[in-house]
């Protein structure tokens, strides 16, 4: 998989990559699969706010 990032966004995620002794494809993987792991979590509770008694 490419994924492509601006010069800002690129020199972030190296910045903090760095101040966090990994490598950025590492640190993106754990961004995006907390991101997504935040959405889920956030789609369940609008669920279960929608089902009556709960």
């Amino acid at each position: 998989m490419k994924i492509n990032f601006t010069t800002e966004t690129y020199e972030a995620l190296i910045n903090r990559a760095n101040k966090e002794d990994k490598p950025a494809a590492a640190l993106v993987s754990e961004l995006i699969t907390a991101i997504l792991s935040k959405e889920e979590n956030n789609e369940d509770n609008k669920t279960r706010k929608a089902i009556p008694g709960d």
